[in-house]
C-alpha cells in the first residue's frame, strides 16, 4: 500500500480544500460513533464476566485506539451504560402492638460449618481450578469474536469514508491518492490501512469499471 498523505494534494480549489476539512471532521464523527457503539455492546456482552472498566480497557487496547478517540469513546459510552437510580421500596412495618418475627436461620446448627470444611477438600478444589479455568476460556472466546466482529464494523466505515473522500477528489486527484488521502487524515496506517485500501479499490473498481 502506498504511504498514507496527511498533506491536502496541491492545487485543491479553496472550496474543495474547506470540503475536505468537512469531511475529515466527519470521518471522526463516523468513527466516534462506529466505536462508541461497538464498544457499548462489548462490555454489555461481558457484564456478567467482568467490571465495565476492565472490558473497556480490553476493547480500547486491542482495538488500537489513540488517546484522543479513547477519551471521547469513553464518556460516551459510560454515559450510555450509566444505570438508573434504583427506587427505593417502601419499608415493611408489622401491625401496631406487634414485633416483627425474628429472622430465622436458613440451615440447621453445624450444617454451614461443615459445608465450609467441604471447600477444602481435594475434590472440591480441583473442580474449582477447572470451573475458573472454564469461566476463563470462555470469556476468552467470547471477546475474540466480538473483537472480530468489532474489527469488521470499523473496516466497513472506514472504507465509506474513504469512498467519500475520493468522490470530493475525483477529477483532481486520482483515485488512489484520494484514498491515500483519507488514510492520512485519519492517521490509519499498517495491517488495517492495507486492509482498507485494498478495500476501497475494490468498491471504487465495482463502480468505474462495473461488477
Amino acid at each position: 500500500m502506498p504511504t498514507p498523505r496527511r498533506t491536502p494534494p496541491r492545487g485543491l480549489p479553496d472550496t474543495v480544500r474547506r470540503k475536505l476539512e468537512v469531511a475529515t471532521a466527519m470521518a471522526w464523527e463516523g468513527l466516534v460513533d462506529t466505536h462508541v457503539a461497538e464498544a457499548t455492546s462489548f462490555v454489555a456482552l461481558l457484564a456478567d464476566q467482568l467490571p465495565l472498566e476492565d472490558s473497556l480497557t480490553r476493547y480500547f487496547r486491542e482495538m488500537d485506539l489513540t488517546e484522543t478517540m479513547v477519551t471521547a469513546v469513553r464518556t460516551r459510552v459510560l454515559l450510555a451504560t450509566e444505570p438508573e437510580e434504583p427506587t427505593a421500596p417502601a419499608a415493611e412495618t408489622a401491625p401496631s402492638g406487634e414485633l416483627a418475627a425474628p429472622a430465622q436461620p436458613l440451615h440447621p446448627e453445624g450444617l454451614e460449618e461443615d459445608e465450609g470444611w467441604r471447600r477444602f477438600m481435594p475434590e472440591a478444589v480441583v473442580r474449582g481450578v477447572r470451573e475458573r479455568q472454564r469461566r476463563s476460556e470462555l470469556v476468552e472466546r467470547t471477546m475474540q469474536l466480538a473483537l472480530a466482529r468489532s474489527e469488521e464494523a470499523l473496516i466497513r466505515t472506514h472504507v465509506e469514508n474513504a469512498i467519500g473522500f475520493a468522490a470530493l477528489l475525483d477529477g483532481h486527484v486520482p483515485l488512489d491518492r484520494a484514498v491515500q488521502q483519507y488514510l492520512g487524515a485519519v492517521v490509519l496506517s499498517g495491517c488495517r490501512g492495507q486492509v482498507v485500501f485494498q478495500r476501497t479499490m475494490a468498491r471504487l473498481a465495482d463502480v468505474h469499471l462495473g461488477s
